[in-house]
């Protein structure tokens, strides 16, 4: 296409075309052309223009439009361009294009000027996309402004977290809270109140930043007075950006004077009730993100509150229950005692009574019989007492079970004389490790209660078998039997069947929950099966069975004298107690047992004084003395005695393990609970000490 017929085309386009060379010399251009790349728009023919370079008509054209021409030479497609026209006051946007017709031919280059509506048009959609981008801009600034919110209020949050928990005690705690809330947040100073146990004050815990004490004039507020107290009534916050005008912060001077800008206050709510504030004060406008910030760490902080009330309730409680237990066991040791002086006397009396030919031996057999059944509940209450609280020691030796059950069924001969007993026992010997003296305890309370709880003529069988690695001992009966709801209950303490008023089984319901215990620290079980009142009971005892185990010689305890065959001499005794009647049932059972010198004491500093005198050869000394007690007087009775042969008895009602210790540790040589038996009397004239000339 020549230049010629681009100018007919040309002409019929209402748009401005110019066909120029390579270098930018017309070669056709429009009407429409010429007018917008002459001055002022004057009205030019093409033919004044054709053959002129463009350059004539451009402002600054060795800047705009050699880079113009450059571009579009080099390029495939379309060039985008601005240019200037001499004349006019803005430019132009052009678009240039490169033409090859051949390639042998020079290439042209056709420029179309944009017009003025057409430019218009541009700029508005130009205007619409910077809208647009505005609007995403703002979208995105708003977006990461909230990201940059959460961010920090978890970061806030998680900081709290980490003081919450790292800190043991409360307050410290708090501490750090309001700590953060200073650093973190840019308040001025930050407060915590505690509300009190009744939920009626509230009590300054912990302040940072200007303000750290917590002893002022607000280290106390009632709820519902000044914000404070108000917040924690109403249980909702107060947040203020105009803290100078608010009529909910009291003190306007201070606010003024200080400059505080803004205030937030915060309830700290754990299961609807209110147990502490926070709050506050800062000198600039609070942010959104502190106040989210503040928000979301409330529940938080109210929590460790709340852990911190159940934790210390949990510590008073158990504070109280040690206390309660201490003096459970100073009362059932103050009981044991105190139920055991008076039996002294009566035991001993009784004794001395049987020493004699009378027509009332049975009456006094039966008298002490009964004397023996209360020392024995005496000594089962303190000894589930003891087994309860871990403070029984078992000492384990190879036990011979045959023999073992044999001497317990022996020693309740006189409870069994109106049942029918079956022993049944193995031919071949069977040991176990156990602790012999407990263990016949076990099998004398279950025989015992089998005797309890059938009537007379009934049948009762003490079976012992083995099985496997294990040992079994039955203990059945054909009496009352159990009621199915009470099985699972049996060896509860202080548990029984329901008396009636036609049957006088006694006891305090501990027998079982000690033969429980008992069998347990042997490391076996026991079980109990009944098929319903009326139709007989089986207890079962399982115990571990060591085939290594040996026999062995019983040693004698730690608390037991050892006792010779060697005869008795006259003894010089002097017995020290303030019960005047344990005293004289004392002197008047050794003199009965030979001819010993009896002398008595009733104080300590009347004890010193005979023994000084007598110089004696056993005492027998009550702990328990009005004034100078036992040990003090154990204590002087040492520098007296200094190498003489003495053997110092302590006689109390007091039987534990401690007690023992004391004892021996004040110097006795032997510790007696009352009341004496007259063997383990005897068993002390015996006593290697003694026998000597």
């Amino acid at each position: 296409m020549t230049p010629d017929t681009f100018d007919v085309v040309f002409q019929q386009l209402n748009e401005s075309f110019v066909l120029m060379t390579s270098d930018g010399v017309i070669l056709s251009i429009n009407q429409s052309a010429v007018s917008a790349i002459t001055a002022n728009g004057v009205d030019r023919g093409h033919d004044d223009i054709r053959r002129r370079n463009l350059s004539e008509f451009v402002a600054d054209p060795q800047t705009s439009l050699s880079s113009l021409l450059r571009s579009a030479r080099r390029a495939s497609g379309q060039t985008i361009g601005a240019l200037r026209f001499c004349g006019s006051e803005e430019p132009a946007r052009v678009y240039c294009q490169r033409i090859v017709t051949s390639p042998s031919d020079p290439c042209f280059l056709l420029m179309r000027i944009a017009s003025r509506s057409d430019s218009l048009n541009q700029f508005a959609t130009l205007n619409d996309k910077v809208n647009q981008l505005n609007g995403e801009i703002s979208r995105r600034r708003t977006a990461e402004r909230a990201l940059r919110v959460e961010r920090d209020v978890a970061v806030f949050g998680r900081d709290i977290g980490i003081a919450l928990v790292q800190s043991a005690d409360l307050e410290p705690a708090m501490s750090q809270c309001t700590d953060l809330m200073v650093d973190r947040l840019g308040a001025a100073f930050a407060r915590i109140w505690l509300a009190d146990e009744n939920g009626e004050t509230l009590r300054l815990v912990a302040s940072s930043g200007i303000y750290t004490h917590t002893d002022g004039d607000h280290s106390q507020i009632a709820f519902g007075d000044y914000k404070i107290g108000r917040i924690a009534v109403q249980q909702q916050p107060h947040v203020t950006n105009q803290v100078v005008g608010d009529k909910e912060i009291h003190n306007q001077q201070w606010a003024q004077r200080e400059a505080m800008v803004a205030f937030a206050g915060y309830p700290l709510i754990d299961d609807g009730a209110t147990v502490g504030v926070m709050g506050i004060f800062a000198q600039q406008k609070l942010s959104e993100t502190v106040v989210i910030a503040m928000a979301s760490v409330a529940n938080a902080i109210a929590l460790r509150i709340r852990k911190q009330s159940i934790q210390d309730g949990l510590a008073k409680q158990t504070l109280a229950l040690r206390e309660a237990d201490r003096r459970k066991d100073e009362f059932l040791a103050m009981l044991s005692h105190e139920l055991r002086n008076p039996l002294a006397p009566v035991r001993s009396g009784l004794d001395l009574l049987a020493m004699e030919k009378t027509e009332y031996h049975d009456t006094i057999t039966l008298m002490q019989t009964q004397v023996e059944h209360l020392v024995r509940l005496v000594d089962d209450l303190m000894d589930v007492s003891r087994i309860m609280r871990g403070k029984v020691q078992l000492r384990r030796r190879n036990v011979e079970l045959s023999h073992l059950v044999g001497q317990a069924v022996a020693t309740l001969a006189d409870a069994l004389q109106d049942r029918h007993l079956e022993l049944v026992v193995p031919e071949t010997p069977t040991y176990v490790v156990a602790d012999p003296v407990r263990l016949k305890q076990v099998v004398e309370n279950l025989v015992k209660n089998a005797c309890k709880y059938s009537d007379e003529g009934s049948r009762i069988w003490v079976k012992l078998s083995q099985r496997e690695s294990r040992v079994l001992i039955h203990v059945q009966d054909d009496g009352i039997g159990i009621d199915p709801e009470l099985l699972p209950h049996l060896f509860d303490l202080f548990t029984q069947s329901p008396r009636t008023l036609d049957r006088s089984q006694g006891g305090l319901g501990i027998g079982l929950t000690l033969v429980k215990s008992l069998v347990e620290l042997h490391g076996g079980s026991v079980t109990a099966m009944s098929e319903g009142l009326g139709k007989g009971s089986t207890f079962t005892i399982d115990l571990p069975f060591d085939e290594n185990s040996v026999p062995a010689s019983e040693p004698a305890t730690e608390s037991d004298p050892v006792v010779t065959e060697l005869s008795c001499r006259p003894l010089r005794i002097l017995a020290v107690d303030d019960n005047r009647s344990a005293r004289t049932m004392l002197a008047r059972l050794f003199e009965k047992m030979g001819p010993h010198q009896v002398t008595t004491a009733e104080d300590g500093p009347s004890a010193i004084e005979e023994f000084k005198k007598l110089d004696p050869d056993l005492v027998l000394l009550d702990i328990g003395l009005p004034g100078m007690d036992g040990y003090a007087v154990a204590k002087a009775f040492g520098q007296l005695r200094q190498d003489r042969s003495c053997l110092l008895v302590a006689l109390t009602g007091y039987g534990r393990k401690e007690d023992r210790e004391r004892s021996r540790a004040s110097g006795f040589d032997v510790h007696l609970v009352k009341p004496p038996g007259v063997q383990q009397l005897r068993d002390l004239l015996r006593h290697p000490k003694l026998s000597g000339p």
